[in-house]
């Protein structure tokens, strides 16, 4: 993870600290038409928005949102990270109806790219749309990704790398960059679980004070 990835969600998107107080958290301006754009997908698809107010009012609007299901919370200790996952009773902003629809926050440990080899941590916030329906739920998914990427790829600079089971190319992902940064604060992907399972899923990378 590079330095000016960090200091780019720090300054420009003003992701707040976990504690801060919430009258602390004013938002910030973005004058950046591929961070403008950045937000606009949040909106479209995220129930919780973690750039619309402080993380800390994020975090309990996620775990209090009233749709979600089987929900599990893993507090932050000494030898845990912080995760958190639930499935949503009726929430698919896909253009394909998702069977299920799940959320998922996780605190991962990362080396920094310096000469110490300093360790850090970041947020992984995940939208996964599941379809059980084989072949037509593999192409629902892998239609979505295209959709996705034909409505908001112009925007941002874009790299798209395949997943596969061996030799199998069973899925794809693509990363989004905001201009001038060197490292992508979102994806996409699709891919096939098994022969009645696919899935799409946006990726946000959130990096904290």
């Amino acid at each position: 993870m590079r330095k000016s990835f960090l200091l780019f969600l720090l300054s420009i998107i003003a992701v707040c600290s976990f504690g801060q107080d919430e009258e602390e958290q004013a938002p910030v301006t973005i004058h950046y038409s591929s961070a403008d754009h950045l937000l606009k997908i949040v909106k479209n698809y995220f129930r919780s928005d973690p750039y619309s107010n402080g993380f800390g009012f994020f975090v309990k609007h996620l775990l209090d949102d009233p749709l979600l299901i089987n929900k599990t919370t893993r507090l932050k200790t000494d030898t845990n990270l912080f995760y958190f996952q639930g499935a949503y009773k009726n929430y698919s902003p896909f253009s394909f109806l998702a069977d299920r629809t799940e959320i998922r926050l996780a605190e991962k440990e990362f080396l920094e790219n310096d000469s110490l080899g300093t360790k850090d941590t970041l947020f992984v916030y995940q939208l996964l749309g599941f379809n059980y329906k084989g072949k037509e739920g593999m192409e629902s998914v892998k239609n979505e990704f295209s959709k996705f990427n034909r409505h908001y790829g112009k925007h941002f600079s874009t790299e798209t790398s395949d997943i596969k089971h061996g030799s199998e190319i069973t899925g794809g992902r693509q990363d989004y960059y905001v201009y001038g940064i060197d490292d992508s604060p979102l994806s996409i992907a699709w891919s096939k679980i098994d022969d009645l399972q696919s899935v799409f899923v946006i990726t946000l990378f959130l990096k904290m004070h």
